[in-house]
C-alpha cells in the first residue's frame, strides 16, 4: 500500500533545496556587494585604511628621487647598509617626496593618474601605495607639518593644506574669500611651495616677473584683504623655518637688498627673527657674497638648530649657476664650511642632526 505521506515529503525535500539555494544566491551577491563596496571606497582618498600595524623602522633611511632615461622621476631608499630600495619604478614622474615626522609615511607628487599631479603616500618599504588627492589641477611640492596632521602643497599655484587622510582640503593663500580681489588686482599669483613652524604662520615662496619673493601669511588676521608682507626677493630664493621657535632662514641668488645708494644684488643666507608679530622683523646675515659672484639655494636648517646648510653656487660669466658643493654655517652666521664638493641638489638632514 502506498504511503500517501510521501509526495509531502517529497515536496518538502524539493521546495528546502529551492531554500537553501536562494540562502545561497543570497549570500553570493551579499559578498559580490560587499567586494564591489569595500573597492570603490578603497579607491578614495578617505577610505583608506591602513591594515599593516607594524611597519618598517626607519632611522637613516633616505629617500631620494632618481631620474630614469626619460627624465622622469622614481622614488630610491637608500639603506643603512649601503642597498637601495625602489619604491616606484614606472614611466611615471614622481617628485617632491618627504617624510611624515614619525617615519611611518611618504608623500610625494605624481602624475601616475590620468597624467596630472596629484599627491600620492606610500610606506617606506614601497607598500601601501594610494592616492591622496583628487581633482583637477596639478597638486606640488608637499611638505607634512610638524605634527603630520596636515600636509602643505601648492595646488594649481596656490598654497593648499590637506590632511594625512585626503579628507578635508584647503587653499589658504590666497583664501576663497580673497580670490575675487586677486583677480581683480592681481590677475594671476603662482607659488613655488610653503612651509609653516605652526598652524597660523605660513612662509612661501612666491614667483615673480622678474624673480621670486619671500612672502608670510599669517592665519590669525584672518583678512578680507589679500596682503602679503614680503620679506626679501631675488633670482631665486628658498626658505626654512627654524626647529623652534619663530625664525626663517632664507638663501638666494641676487638677492635685493636697500642700500642708501640704491637696492643691490648679492648672494647669500639671511636669517629673520619675528617677534610678537609679523611685523616685528629682525634680519641678521649669515652670510654674504657682496660681489654676487656666488650664491646659495635649497637651504635647510638643522634638528637642533645650530647650523644651517645650502647649496654652495658660483655664477658663471654667462650669469648662469653652477653648483660647487653643500656647505654649511653657523646659525649666528660665519664662513661658509664645504661638507661635500661637487653637484649637489636639495640637501636634507637627518633627525639626529648628524648627517
Amino acid at each position: 500500500m502506498a504511503d500517501p505521506a510521501r509526495p509531502h515529503r517529497l515536496q518538502d525535500r524539493i521546495m528546502n533545496r529551492i531554500k537553501r539555494r536562494e540562502r545561497l544566491l543570497i549570500g553570493v551577491l551579499f559578498v559580490v556587494i560587499m567586494v564591489g563596496a569595500l573597492a570603490l571606497i578603497r579607491s578614495q582618498p578617505w577610505g583608506r585604511i591602513d591594515l599593516r600595524p607594524i611597519k618598517p623602522n626607519t632611522p637613516n633611511w633616505i629617500v631620494c628621487v632618481r631620474l630614469n632615461e626619460n627624465a622622469h622621476g622614481d622614488i630610491l631608499m637608500l639603506l643603512p647598509d649601503g642597498k637601495t630600495l625602489m619604491l616606484t619604478d614606472d614611466d611615471f614622474d614622481d617628485r617632491s617626496p618627504d617624510w611624515a615626522p614619525d617615519g611611518k609615511k611618504l608623500v610625494f607628487s605624481s602624475n601616475r593618474r590620468d597624467l596630472v599631479y596629484q599627491l600620492w603616500t606610500i610606506d617606506p618599504d614601497g607598500k601601501g601605495l594610494s592616492q591622496l588627492t583628487i581633482g583637477g589641477g596639478a597638486k606640488l611640492a608637499p611638505y607634512y607639518d610638524r605634527d603630520g596632521q596636515q600636509i602643505l602643497h601648492v595646488a594649481q599655484g596656490l598654497v593648499t593644506e590637506v590632511d594625512g587622510k585626503g579628507v578635508h582640503s584647503l587653499q589658504l593663500i590666497p583664501s576663497a574669500s580673497q580670490m575675487v580681489q586677486v583677480r581683480e588686482q592681481y590677475g594671476q599669483i603662482a607659488f613655488r611651495y610653503a612651509k609653516r613652524p605652526n598652524p597660523d604662520l605660513i612662509a612661501a615662496v612666491q614667483r615673480i616677473d622678474d624673480g621670486e619673493q619671500v612672502v608670510l601669511q599669517d592665519l590669525t588676521l584672518a583678512q578680507q584683504q589679500f596682503t602679503l608682507p614680503v620679506v626679501i626677493g631675488g633670482e631665486q630664493v628658498d626658505l626654512d623655518w627654524a626647529p623652534q621657535g619663530q625664525s626663517l632662514v632664507v638663501s638666494g641668488a641676487g638677492l635685493l637688498l636697500p642700500t642708501p645708494e640704491g637696492e643691490l644684488r648679492i648672494g647669500g643666507v639671511i636669517r629673520f627673527d619675528f617677534g610678537q608679530d609679523t611685523r616685528e622683523i629682525k634680519p641678521l646675515p649669515l652670510w654674504l657674497s657682496r660681489d654676487n659672484s656666488q650664491a646659495a639655494i635649497e637651504v635647510v636648517w638643522s634638528p637642533d638648530g645650530s647650523r644651517v646648510a645650502f647649496v654652495l653656487c658660483e655664477r658663471l660669466k654667462d650669469g648662469s649657476l653652477k653648483r660647487i658643493g653643500l656647505a654649511s654655517v653657523p646659525e649666528t652666521g660665519g664662513a661658509p664650511t664645504v661638507i661635500v664638493e661637487g653637484e649637489v641638489y636639495h640637501p636634507h638632514w637627518s633627525p639626529d642632526g648628524q648627517q
